[in-house]
């Protein structure tokens, strides 16, 4: 099969299904959200835990349903899973839809547990496409681009989020019109991905969802970086949760401000992770540059630190945030290219699930801790950043300890940028 390019028309397809996807992920969770903050404000507590329980809600599904995806991203063509993901989108906001015109608080549950699993089966076969159809020289670059999309849909899905929210008030539905809409936008952008080949028949269904990822765990021990790369990732993935559950708090509460400054936030947040993942991704030049998780992992601690002690303004929270993402985005990207690149080709999809499920696990527990650290400790929004930048600093030191080598790589990554 011959390689694509990552100018051409199936490359920019991919990048416009998967911005949609991300794009209205975060238009309805923040819809409903604000819906639920609005709705329950005079109730003591009850912000927080129901915002605690749409985050669980949403990332359940990646550790019931990614064994399953993994299977069906090796036994089947990607493009042919990411369009079948895409039609049950169409299905999934139709029905948020309804119950957002009913005010169904609880039932809408459902839905984002729905939508969890939707993304839970794209993701496989996304990730997973990049190494299958781009030559090796471009995969680091292919995964900027990625992310960066990922981020800017994150970004104007926020903010989109966030404006028709205030637009619509307590008549969510009237919003959800646009969810359905873009649902089907993607739909028909997945129909022009690049080709990708069929999959492995020889892969096997496992009823159980769970074995699967045990013994693909027992098989990255055998190669330690690609662990490492995995167990890293999910802590990204981790603060990131706990970051967009603590940012309504801090927003409304920290700041006085609304929704709309929740969205901007967010937006501020995903710009950075976006345009760190790009810079990374051209820096890279051609390979995995682990050169740049340690610094990354330092620098996103430090500005969370800054964020809690400094950010006292809108002004300063966007440029914190800024910050703290493009430190991010230096931190994962090298992380997930060299999770896709030390994964086996034939068990690819099963590798990728298999970290869907971690992360899974991280985001819950970032729900946990969202809730243990303001609702039971009662910490204010910018002590759990503190909270935030001290364990990030405390997970870089242990990188450090594990794999002493990425230093070497930070040490020669920088004689080369000073050259």
């Amino acid at each position: 099969m011959s390689r694509t390019k990552l100018k051409s028309k199936g490359f920019a397809a991919y990048q416009a299904t998967q911005f949609a996807g991300a794009f209205n992920d975060n238009v309805f969770k923040l819809l409903l959200i604000c819906f639920a903050s609005n709705l329950l404000i005079n109730q003591e507590g009850a912000r927080e835990a129901y915002v605690a329980k749409a985050g669980a809600f949403f990332i359940l599904p990646y550790l019931l349903c990614s064994s399953y995806a993994g299977y069906l991203a090796d036994r089947f063509s990607k493009k042919s899973v990411m369009i079948g993901t895409k039609v049950a989108e169409i299905i999934i906001m139709l029905l948020g839809f309804f119950l957002f015109k009913i005010h169904a608080l609880n039932t809408l549950l459902l839905i984002l547990f729905f939508m969890g699993a939707q993304s839970a089966f794209f993701s496989p076969a996304k990730y997973g496409f990049l190494p299958e159809v781009l030559p090796s020289r471009d995969l680091s670059k292919g995964n900027g681009i990625n992310q960066l999309f990922t981020f800017l849909a994150i970004i104007s899905g926020s903010w989109a989020g966030a404006a028709l929210s205030n637009w619509s008030a307590l008549d969510p539905y009237k919003a959800a019109y646009f969810c359905v809409a873009i649902a089907i936008i993607g739909t028909i952008f997945s129909l022009f991905i690049s080709p990708t080949p069929a999959g492995n028949p020889r892969t096997k269904a496992v009823a159980d969802p769970f074995s699967p990822h045990f013994r693909t765990f027992l098989e990255m021990k055998r190669d330690k970086l690609l662990l490492l790369s995995l167990l890293s990732n999910s802590y990204f993935w981790f603060i990131g949760a706990l970051f967009q559950l603590v940012i309504l708090f801090f927003a409304k509460d920290s700041l006085g401000g609304d929704d709309v400054l929740v969205g901007h936030l967010q937006a501020s947040l995903a710009i950075g992770i976006g345009a760190g993942s790009a810079i990374a991704g051209y820096i890279s030049r051609g390979k995995i540059e682990y050169g740049l998780i340690i610094p990354g992992a330092f620098f996103t601690g430090i500005f969370a630190i800054l964020l809690g002690l400094f950010a006292n303004t809108k002004g300063s929270s966007f440029l914190f945030f800024a910050a703290l993402g493009l430190a991010g985005g230096f931190f994962q990207l090298p992380l997930v290219t060299s999770i896709q690149k030390r994964s086996p080709a034939a068990k690819l999809g099963r590798y990728l699930a298999a970290g869907n499920a971690l992360d899974c696990l991280a985001m819950i527990l970032a729900s946990f801790a969202q809730w243990l650290l303001l609702g039971v400790f009662k910490l204010g929004a910018q002590q759990v950043f503190i909270f935030i930048g001290i364990l990030t600093i405390i997970a870089a030191i242990i990188i450090c300890a594990q794999a002493p080598d990425l230093l070497k790589r930070t040490r020669k990554l920088g004689l080369v940028m000073r050259h």
